[in-house]
């Protein structure tokens, strides 16, 4: 008995000690730990906060300070939740911090007009009144009625209306925002500002796309642009479709046919006999226009002002017409001759292009309608024109006497844009004569009429 209170006696102590380091550390951590509330946004825990005080004033202050950079009356869109909970000191997200994380997890509301089509929400701007001017703009526009002719109704392909109703204050555009993505297609397209010596042929070679385009893209009646001119430089994709029905009256040309003789006497040449000449028609019509473009006609009249006139052309018995390739896009008649002559060499492996003799000074005429994209002295080519055609095709014409065109240079089928010589590494005067398809050098025998 004594020797089981002497164990017990030693043993005293020991418990006291550890008693007391489980009473300490219990209230270190009371000491450490303190009541917080967590912050859940969508029931999702965001961060941990003091008190829900601070959260709300937050919030009130972000809101506050949005409201005055877009002047409208923001609404909170998230659910928000506290939670109580203790919490190390450590873990409590500071005030100075706490503006960030809630920018983060919480959007804002406004009321809004948003621009529906087909049911699909496509733009929201501050009011209806907005919306409805901008809707009634874009139809305006993309009606593009021709000089003589009368609208008789004018609407959308597509159903279209106007809603009001809360949405993400950052979906609010402005309207010339709005335009751009309805018109575009984007909200943001690339846009390009007009620099000295630019032209729209070569603004579209920059930027990978067309003159038609950022004629559609930029509403351009003409090709005339001003230095520092915005233009919007993507392929136009609008989604809305504006339906014209119009009714007009116009003189239009009627094409005229060309003949072809052969002349036995002649081995190896092409000239004109007759030049021929277009005949022109007065017309009335009613037609479908989609943002513009006609997608269907119908003459309602006719009169013939003067009948058309064939070109005759005469030409060698060698002179051989390559068949057009369908399956390739070559297709027959899409080239003038540049300069009618003998021909001294044709296309064949080494000489892709047909040599056409003449006069020294013999006016060249640009086979199509197109850009110049080079004018000059060109090694053995001589005094050279290269024309893009713009639609796959360009034409070279060299050894040429003189010049009549310059880089960048819009010029229209048939105009005059050289005179025939005999520059560069040649033989005698004549014009080298070469059609590049996509390219690629094709015979321009396959594609001149």
């Amino acid at each position: 008995m004594i020797t089981y209170l002497r164990q017990r006696k030693q043993l005293v102590p020991a418990s006291c000690l550890a008693l007391a380091f489980i009473i300490f550390s219990f209230m270190w951590l009371l000491a450490d730990n303190a009541s917080a509330v967590a912050v859940i946004v969508d029931g999702k825990t965001q961060f941990l906060a003091a008190s829900i005080q601070d959260v709300q004033q937050t919030l009130r202050q972000i809101e506050a300070e949005k409201e005055a950079q877009v002047n409208l009356d923001l609404e909170l869109s998230n659910e928000l939740e506290f939670k109580e909970v203790f919490a190390l000191h450590s873990k409590l997200t500071p005030n100075d911090q706490m503006a960030a994380l809630l920018e983060q997890s919480v959007c804002f509301d406004a009321v809004a007009a948003t621009i529906v089509v087909n049911g699909k929400a496509v733009a929201s701007l501050l009011d209806e009144e907005q919306a409805l001017q901008l809707v009634e703009r874009f139809k305006t526009d993309f009606a593009k009625l021709d000089q003589g002719e009368k609208l008789l109704q004018l609407g959308f392909e597509e159903q279209v209306e106007v809603v009001c109703g809360r949405v993400p204050f950052e979906k609010i555009c402005t309207p010339e925002q709005a335009y751009d993505l309805i018109s575009t297609g984007t909200l943001n397209p690339e846009k390009y500002i007009v620099q000295a010596g630019d032209n729209l042929w070569l603004i579209a070679r920059r930027n990978d796309t067309y003159v038609e385009d950022i004629k559609q893209a930029n509403h351009l009646t003409s090709e005339n642009l001003s230095l520092g001119q915005e233009l919007i430089v993507v392929k136009s994709k609008p989604l809305l479709t504006v339906v014209a029905q119009v009714e007009g009256a116009k003189v239009e040309a009627i094409p005229y046919e060309t003949q072809v003789v052969v002349d036995a006497g002649a081995a190896a040449s092409v000239r004109v006999r007759e030049q021929g000449s277009e005949g022109e028609r007065k017309i009335t019509y009613q037609a479908v226009k989609k943002n513009g473009v006609i997608s269907d006609r119908q003459v309602t009249s006719e009169e013939i002002i003067k009948n058309p006139v064939a070109r005759v052309l005469v030409k060698g018995s060698q002179v051989v017409q390559v068949a057009s390739r369908g399956s390739s896009g070559i297709s027959k008649g899409v080239l003038d001759w540049p300069v009618y002559g003998p021909i001294s060499q044709y296309f064949r492996a080494g000489h892709r292009a047909i040599d056409i003799t003449g006069k020294v000074g013999t006016a060249l005429h640009a086979s199509g309608s197109g850009y110049v994209v080079e004018a000059g002295w060109n090694g053995g080519y001589g005094k050279t024109i290269v024309i893009d055609h713009g639609n796959g095709y360009s034409t070279r014409y060299a050894h040429c006497n003189s010049l009549s065109v310059s880089v960048g240079q819009k010029v229209s089928r048939g105009q005059t844009i050289a005179a025939l010589g005999n520059t560069g590494r040649s033989t005698g005067p004549h014009c080298h004569f070469e059609v590049i398809y996509n390219g690629t050098a094709v015979n321009p025998l396959s594609v001149l009429k």
